[in-house]
C-alpha cells in the first residue's frame, strides 16, 4: 500500500483502517484506491459552472458533468458525451442524438428535455457570464426524447467549438427547481464520471469515480483538486509526495524535477495568452466608484500605442519561462492567429519600438521623459513569474517616461479585488484562453464585462461577419482586418502565448496533456 507523506495521526489512522479491513475479507479481495492530487492555484467559483467561464472552476466541473460534446484531447476535432452522434442539418440547424439510458449521478432522466432546459438557461439569463457566447443559438427543439435540434441565428461556423464550450454543462433541471441555485451550487448533481463527495471551499474539492457513468466508472477512484495559490508551495508539495501535479513549474525548479525519482516534466500548449486590458473607459465594473473622478491615461490611443510599442515582448516571455512572444489574441497553431505576419518573429520583434513611444506620448501633450501616471496591477503567479514579468514591463515603460505605479497581489486577492471587482484602473494583466470562435465576441459593443467594454462600431460591425462566415479562406480574410484594428486601437496588449510545462507523478500515472489546455482527468490511468 503506497500512503503519501501526511500527518502522523492520519497514516497511522490509515494504518488502522487498512488493518482492521484486513480481518473482514481476505488479501485476494482487496482493492486499492487510486487517489490523484492536483495542485489548484484557484481561486474557484461556484460550482453551478454554466454561471461562469473562469477556467479555473471549468478544469474541476469538466468531470462532474457532460456536455452534448467535447473538444478531442489532441486538439483534431470533437467526441461524443451525452451525444451518441450528431450532423449538420442545413445551414442553420444542428441534430444531436443522445445515448439510451442517461440518467443524472441522482438518477433523473437525461433527455433532450434536460438538453433543452440546459440550453435554454445560459441563453436567456443575462447575469451569467457566459450569456453572450450563447446567442448564436435562435431555438433549441425537441424532437424526441433522444433527439434535440438546435437552430442558430445565422451560419455559424465556430458551432461544435461554441457548444462544447463554458455553458456546455448539462445540470439536472428537476433537482435544480426542487433545491434552488445557491443550494445546487452547494450540493452539485452532474452526469459525468465524477460524483463531488467533499469540498472546502476554495480549498480542496473531492472527486469519486460514479459507477454509473455511460462509458463506465473512470480508471482512477478519487481525484482531489487542492487549491495552492503560491507556485513555490506547488513544486514542495509535488516533491514532497503531497501532491500528483502541478500545472505550471518555473524555470529554476524544471531540472530538480525531472531529475526526481518517480516525476517527469510534461510539455504542451496551455492554449492560453498574456496580455494587458488597457482602460478606454470607466463605465465598467467598480472603478468610477473606488476611485472617484479618475482619469485613466489610457484613455488616450496614442498613450495606449505608445505602451504597445515600448513592451519588449521577446525578453517578456524569456522572463515568463516557457512562452513565446505574440502580437495577436489567438494562439498560432489556429490559422486566426497566423494571418499575414502576425505569427512572423521579425514582426513581432519590431514591434518592440521605444522610439516610437516616445514620439507617441508626445502627441498626446507629454514633455520627453515626462510622461504619464499609469497603475498597473498584476497577480504574483498564475502560469509563471507573472509578478517578475509585471516588474520588468514596468521598468521598459518607465525607460520610455512612463511614471509607474505597480501593485502585485497575491493570486487570490487579484481575482477578488481587481478581476472580479473590476478596479483596474490604467491597466491589469490577464491570463485567458485564445480560441478563435470567442475572441471577436470580446470587442463587440454587447460583450460588457467588469474589467472592459470596448465598442467601435466598424469592429463590432467586422467580428460580427467573422462570426457568420462559413468560408474559411474569406473568414480568414475578415481575420487580417479585425487584427488590425485590434492592434491599432490596443486596448488590449498582447504579449505572449504561454506552453504548459508541468510536473508530474509518472511513477503512480499515466496522462497526456489536452491541447486546449484544460487539467481534466477523465483519460488519467494509473501507471501499467
Amino acid at each position: 500500500m503506497n500512503v503519501k507523506p501526511r500527518s502522523r495521526s492520519v497514516v497511522v489512522l490509515y494504518l488502522l483502517m487498512f488493518t482492521f479491513a484486513l480481518t473482514l475479507q481476505p488479501l485476494w479481495a482487496q482493492d486499492e484506491v487510486t487517489e490523484f492530487v492536483f495542485a489548484h492555484s484557484g481561486p474557484i467559483r461556484t460550482m453551478d459552472a454554466p454561471v461562469t467561464w473562469f477556467s479555473s472552476t471549468h478544469w474541476l466541473t469538466n468531470g462532474l458533468y457532460d456536455c452534448l460534446i467535447w473538444r478531442a484531447a489532441d486538439g483534431n476535432g470533437y467526441v461524443g458525451q451525452s451525444a451518441e452522434r450528431w450532423e449538420n442539418i442545413d445551414d442553420l440547424t444542428w441534430r444531436f442524438y443522445l445515448r439510451e439510458g442517461l440518467t443524472f449521478q441522482n438518477g433523473e432522466v437525461l433527455d433532450a428535455e434536460a438538453v433543452k432546459w440546459n440550453i435554454d438557461r445560459v441563453r436567456t439569463r443575462e447575469d451569467f457570464l457566459v450569456y453572450p457566447q450563447w446567442q448564436f443559438v435562435a431555438d433549441v427543439i425537441v424532437v424526441d426524447p433522444l433527439t434535440v435540434e438546435i437552430k442558430t441565428v445565422n451560419p455559424h461556423p465556430y458551432f461544435e467549438y461554441d457548444v462544447s464550450f463554458n455553458g456546455c454543462q448539462l445540470l439536472p433541471p428537476d433537482y435544480m427547481n426542487e433545491v434552488g441555485e445557491e443550494a445546487f451550487a452547494r450540493a452539485p448533481i452532474g452526469s459525468g464520471p465524477f460524483r463531488l463527495v467533499e469540498f472546502t471551499e476554495s480549498d480542496r474539492y473531492v472527486f469519486e469515480a460514479w459507477d454509473g457513468y455511460w462509458a463506465g466508472p473512470p480508471a482512477v477512484d478519487r481525484v482531489i483538486y487542492q487549491v495552492i495559490p503560491e507556485q513555490s508551495a506547488q513544486v514542495a508539495a509535488l516533491l514532497a509526495g503531497q501532491v500528483d501535479m502541478v500545472p505550471a513549474v518555473p524555470s529554476p525548479d524544471r531540472e530538480l524535477v525531472s531529475g526526481t525519482e518517480g516525476l517527469s516534466l510534461l510539455t504542451e500548449t496551455s492554449n492560453r495568452m498574456t496580455s494587458l486590458y488597457l482602460r478606454v473607459e470607466t463605465e465598467t465594473g467598480a472603478v468610477a466608484e473606488t476611485y472617484p473622478d479618475y482619469v485613466p491615461a489610457t484613455l488616450d490611443n496614442n498613450v495606449r500605442l505608445a505602451i504597445s510599442h515600448a513592451l519588449d515582448r521577446d525578453l517578456l516571455a524569456e522572463v515568463q519561462g516557457s512562452a513565446h512572444a505574440r502580437l495577436a489574441r489567438v494562439c498560432d497553431y489556429y490559422p486566426e492567429g497566423a494571418v499575414g505576419d502576425l505569427a512572423d518573429p521579425e514582426f513581432i520583434s519590431s514591434w518592440y519600438n521605444p522610439d516610437l513611444s516616445r514620439s507617441l506620448l508626445a502627441e498626446a501633450g507629454f514633455a520627453e521623459g515626462a510622461g504619464p501616471t499609469i497603475y498597473i496591477d498584476a497577480p504574483t503567479f498564475q502560469f509563471g513569474n507573472e509578478r517578475e514579468v509585471a516588474e520588468i514591463a514596468a521598468a521598459m515603460l518607465e525607460e520610455v517616461g512612463f511614471n509607474v505605479e505597480l501593485n502585485v497581489l497575491d493570486t487570490s486577492a487579484y481575482s477578488e479585488q481587481i478581476v472580479s471587482g473590476g478596479n483596474n484602473r490604467d491597466v491589469m494583466m490577464t491570463t485567458l484562453g485564445c480560441a478563435p470562435s470567442l475572441v471577436p465576441t470580446f470587442y463587440r459593443c454587447d460583450w460588457v464585462q467588469a474589467n472592459y467594454n470596448v465598442c467601435v462600431n466598424e469592429w463590432d460591425a467586422l467580428g460580427g461577419e467573422i462570426l457568420q462566415t462559413v468560408d474559411p479562406t474569406s473568414r480568414l480574410t475578415l481575420w487580417e482586418q479585425w487584427w488590425e484594428t485590434y492592434l491599432d486601437y490596443a486596448q488590449t496588449v498582447t504579449l505572449y502565448e504561454i506552453d504548459s510545462v508541468i510536473g508530474f507523478n509518472s511513477a503512480e500515472f499515466e496522462w497526456t496533456p489536452r491541447k486546449d489546455g484544460w487539467f481534466t482527468f477523465r483519460d488519467l490511468r494509473p501507471a501499467s
